[in-house]
């Protein structure tokens, strides 16, 4: 195997696993202020103290329609604990409204813009980020995640913060 080959292997090796999951507390999360549903400006620092999944997700995603109620129901049991965040990548932002209201979604839904997507690397969808109470990425999934194991992972992070 030629060193250019063997190069090539470990920097998509590298790449993917980057892409996968950061080790934990490897990164800042990128801030971000965007519009809600009712055109109130919701920002990323408004949830600091406390971990946030933050899922990008679409109406036109099969993908984000099946996970959305175990997102819902996430959210539900957070008790004020830790918080979820969806951003929808709708281009058509009147898709978005009927969309949340026929799947029951109180959760906080924002209207993405490029720069954040581009600052989260987003290139597929679904795509959630767990971000821990100092604003650090833990964890990423890209594709439909799994309730009990983000659960389970946002329970290890409350059980990891001061007192």
């Amino acid at each position: 195997m030629s060193a250019s080959l063997i190069k090539l292997i470990f920097a998509a090796s590298f790449l993917g696993l980057a892409a996968c999951g950061a080790p934990e507390g490897s990164r800042q999360a990128p801030e971000f202020s965007l519009p809600d549903l009712a055109g109130k400006t919701v920002s990323l620092a408004s949830f600091h103290g406390k971990p946030v999944l933050v899922n990008f997700w679409a109406t036109w995603c099969d993908t984000c329609k099946k996970e959305m109620p175990d997102l819902e129901e996430l959210s539900r049991r957070a008790d004020g604990r830790y918080s979820v965040i969806g951003v929808s990548m709708d281009e058509n932002l009147s898709a978005v409204p009927p969309f949340v209201k026929e799947h029951k979604v109180t959760f906080p839904i924002l209207y993405f813009d490029r720069k954040v997507s581009a600052a989260y690397a987003v290139r597929g969808l679904p795509a959630a980020y767990l971000i821990d109470a100092e604003g650090r990425i833990v964890r990423r999934w890209v594709g439909a995640v799994d309730v009990r194991t983000v659960e389970n992972e946002l329970l290890a992070l409350l059980d990891r913060r001061p007192s």
